[in-house]
């Protein structure tokens, strides 16, 4: 017996009632329930499957729109100071933090996956702006700088947007649909500069440590503290005037310092981190830390940051902060 005849057979008791025995009775009035065989009936079709969206370059976790991982880069320097309030930080992708002077912090926000409708104040190019980015390909609204400085920009290869080019960068702020506007066409997205965990791998393979606050504390100025945020799983941090800023991941990187002195438009002299070459590192990502090496040999180079075997670090997916710490500087993890 196949699958129909048993099906019919189960039936027939209970479809006596309704029809009869006999093959003369009549069709069943309008209204009533027909049987229909589910040998008969057309197959249900499975839901088409969501599909995945692809990780954003600089931050390894999925985007919010297919396009925005194809798209190019955006990075503007900025000044900080303790009187400052910085505008746009909390849509940047990465943000590389410079020591600089009279207890100011230059930062260089780089904006991928996120849109920022205001960015600012808008600073001047440094060769930290250069070097920390010239492998994400953005396209850098700054406001000028020294004359040493802009011609290092012109030697980069990289894409400049400034306050005389247009309107993108208005009264010292600029946003990133303003500053892709502005850019040349043909821009290309980031090369990943990290290399995030994937299914919830550790950040390192050894040598992991529980952490809760990270502090860098440098000579004459206030330190920068990062606390553990457990139901955000977000590190916090504050910068300028009370800026609270947020991080699935802060790195930080010990380098030499040396003084630059310039000379056109103003005489001064800068301090500046130099970001090639290797030294000690000290990550948190997640409620856990980790030491190591990172080596950067130059321009065109992925920071690689390793742990104490030599094995690649895994932050977290989101958004980073990659702190540049001086030798002097005390980097305590608690």
């Amino acid at each position: 017996m196949n699958r129909r005849q048993m099906l019919r057979a189960a039936l027939a008791p209970a479809l006596v009632v309704a029809f009869g025995t006999a093959c003369s009775e009549p069709e069943p009035e309008a209204g009533s329930v027909d049987v229909v065989d589910p040998g008969n009936a057309p197959a249900t079709p499975a839901p088409s499957p969501t599909p995945s969206l692809p990780a954003g370059p600089l931050t390894g976790a999925p985007v919010s729109a297919a396009p925005l991982a194809g798209r190019q880069a955006v990075a503007v320097p900025l000044r900080v100071s303790p009187s400052t309030t910085p505008a746009g930080l909390d849509a940047a992708d990465l943000v590389y933090a410079e020591f600089a002077e009279s207890d100011t912090l230059h930062l260089t926000a780089v904006f991928h996956s996120r849109d920022a409708a205001k960015i600012g104040p808008v600073a001047e190019i440094r060769p930290v702006d250069i070097r920390s980015v010239g492998v994400l390909h953005p396209v850098v609204g700054y406001a000028g700088g020294p004359t040493g400085f802009l011609s290092q920009f012109e030697k980069s290869g990289l894409a400049g947007v400034t306050p005389d080019d247009g309107d993108a960068i208005d009264d010292g702020y600029t946003s990133t649909a303003a500053l892709l506007k502005a850019a040349p066409k043909g821009g290309q997205p980031p090369t990943p500069p990290l290399d995030h965990a994937t299914d919830g791998a550790a950040l390192a393979a050894r040598d992991l440590v529980p952490a809760t606050e990270l502090s860098v504390s440098v000579s004459g100025g206030p330190p920068m503290v990062w606390r553990y945020d457990q139901q955000k799983s977000l590190w916090v941090g504050k910068v300028g005037t009370a800026t609270t800023v947020t991080a699935a991941s802060v790195i930080v990187l010990t380098m030499e310092y040396r003084t630059l002195d310039v000379r056109n438009p103003s005489p001064r002299s800068l301090p500046s981190a130099n970001v090639f070459g290797e030294g000690a590192v000290v990550a948190v990502s997640g409620p856990s830390s980790a030491k190591g090496r990172w080596r950067k040999p130059g321009q065109g180079m992925i920071c690689t940051l390793a742990d104490s075997g030599g094995d690649l670090l895994h932050p977290q997916p989101g958004n980073a902060w990659v702190v540049y710490a001086p030798t002097t500087a005390k980097v305590t993890v608690k």
